[in-house]
């Protein structure tokens, strides 16, 4: 299985993997991470158990908990490409809330 990671959880790999090797103890990969003991521990039990793949953030791939409709993305872009071409994109919000009545205002994100 193929994992596309970060530069920092490519550097966590390289210290856990020192870890399992024996070349450094906890403490020294805690302090090389900046992060606590506890973390490492944590980090290194779930290393153990699932592989490379736990290091890479869970939520990579997964589509956001805010992303528009894709029917209403389309109609915006339709809408801005056909009769507000060269407009910013601040003023293409305005003018698609006002003028079309698009409801595009913001709304916090409900993880779920």
């Amino acid at each position: 299985m193929l994992v596309s990671m970060s530069d920092k959880e490519l550097k966590r790999l390289s210290v856990l993997q020192e870890i399992c090797d024996q070349r450094i103890t906890q403490s020294q990969a805690a302090q090389l991470l900046h992060i606590s003991e506890r973390q490492i521990r944590r980090l290194l039990q779930k290393y153990k158990a699932q592989g490379p793949a736990a290091l890479a953030h869970a939520g990579r791939g997964q589509t956001s908990n805010c992303k528009l409709p894709e029917e209403l993305r389309l109609k915006c872009l339709n809408i801005v490409s056909d009769q507000l071409h060269g407009f910013g994109p601040t003023l293409a919000h305005e003018k698609l809330t006002t003028v079309h009545g698009f409801d595009l205002q913001w709304k916090p994100c409900v993880a779920g």
